[in-house]
């Protein structure tokens, strides 16, 4: 899932924007010739090792997820096609090796995460169509059941707009901090619309403007994640890996949620097989976050339709939640809503990264993408991914 949820460039991450460097999500291609199908495969990798001083002050942020994908499309009539996705995630991370230690979740030497989409896209007439999906996912602690439709018109101009609403209904088991169920479950309900419009701006330029709002309510903390009241004279406090004396209470934030976010991006051509490509993101939250995306990508074709390369950089900072601080004072008292999650702290990343594909022209593609980020709290993480597709 860490890999899955993150595979929109430049629209929502875990606070706002953060992580958002992945491929172009593995989906359908579009309207093709009827009777196309294809099988992509991508296999995934995500490695964030940090230490302890790192991140959140008191625990270890260390995290590494494989994940294998598998997409099937196909075109079944000129006004038709569908595609289904499996998606598999093996998670080992100090969290859940810090939760296996306590007797209630013995067995926590590891998360896995599996999920499963259906997509539906249909053409109406030659300026419209609509698409729907539908999927589940099962992981550790939570089930969700995703969904979402949108519709499409594209004027004689060569102009595209689309709208688009997207949803997720999760049920989450509450295991805390220290491996306690006794909060039972809650659930987690998203909501997000899209408006989207891209134009052809002259002979050489193309834009694009996407707009998204989005409302989250219910269970919206982390359920492990937890927050030291710090007192020098007070009990230390033994299950961290940091020493610290205090007390230790639960994550507690709001149960809802307003996000906004407008995205925009303008490519030059530049000649025979190259562009360049500048984009920018604004997004805010009633949680007090803001924050602020540009991403220059440079686009090459080495080999005429057989070698294409990508190159990108991403600058990226956010402001942090009204409730997140790195330090709490027991003697302030205990806030109603608190967090030491630093990804809802400040923090400014650079994302170096660049994808290759390469193959025998269009029917069988091999996609290979690596993106590097330094985050300011220490947090750095790599991104790999391997992806072949098969058309035929």
């Amino acid at each position: 899932m860490l890999l899955t949820l993150a595979l929109v460039a430049l629209q929502d991450g875990p606070a706002g924007a953060v992580g958002a460097d992945a491929p172009a999500p593995l989906e359908a291609a579009g309207h093709g010739e009827a009777g196309t199908r294809s099988l992509t495969l991508q296999l995934g990798f995500y490695d964030q090792s940090a230490a302890v001083s790192e991140g959140n002050p008191f625990i270890d942020e260390a995290l590494t997820v494989i994940e294998p994908v598998v997409v099937w499309d196909h075109q079944v009539s000129d006004d038709w096609g569908y595609s289904l996705e499996f998606s598999y995630d093996l998670v080992t991370s100090a969290s859940i090796d810090r939760l296996s230690q306590f007797p209630e979740q013995s067995g926590a030497s590891g998360d896995n995460y599996t999920g499963l989409r259906y997509g539906s896209r249909h053409r109406l007439n030659a300026e419209s169509q609509y698409d729907w999906h539908l999927g589940v996912s099962t992981e550790y602690d939570y089930t969700s059941i995703g969904f979402g439709g949108g519709y499409s018109t594209q004027a004689q101009n060569g102009s595209t707009t689309t709208w688009s609403l997207d949803g997720y209904y999760d049920d989450v088991e509450i295991i805390r901090y220290d491996g306690t169920t006794a909060d039972g479950t809650d659930t987690r309900t998203s909501l997000a619309g899209t408006w989207a419009h891209s134009r052809l701006l002259n002979p050489k330029w193309r834009g694009e403007m996407v707009v998204t709002l989005g409302a989250q309510s219910g269970f919206l903390e982390t359920p492990y994640n937890a927050v030291v009241l710090e007192d020098t004279a007070g009990t230390p406090i033994t299950i961290f890996d940091t020493p610290v004396s205090g007390e230790v209470v639960n994550e507690e934030l709001p149960d809802s949620r307003l996000r906004l976010s407008v995205t925009s991006r303008a490519r030059r051509y530049l000649g025979p097989g190259r562009a360049v490509e500048l984009g920018g993101r604004l997004y805010g939250d009633d949680w007090g976050i803001t924050s602020l995306t540009l991403e220059p990508r440079y686009f090459m074709n080495l080999v005429p339709d057989r070698v294409d390369l990508e190159l990108l950089y991403r600058f990226y900072v956010q402001s942090a939640a009204d409730d997140f601080s790195d330090q709490f004072l027991l003697a302030d008292g205990t806030p109603e809503f608190r967090t030491q999650d630093p990804d809802l702290g400040d923090l400014d990343a650079h994302t170096l990264g660049g994808i290759v594909s390469f193959g025998n022209g269009l029917s069988r593609r091999w996609r290979l993408g690596l993106n590097y980020t330094l985050r300011s709290d220490g947090l750095d993480y790599v991104w790999a991914w391997l992806g072949y597709t098969w058309s035929f």
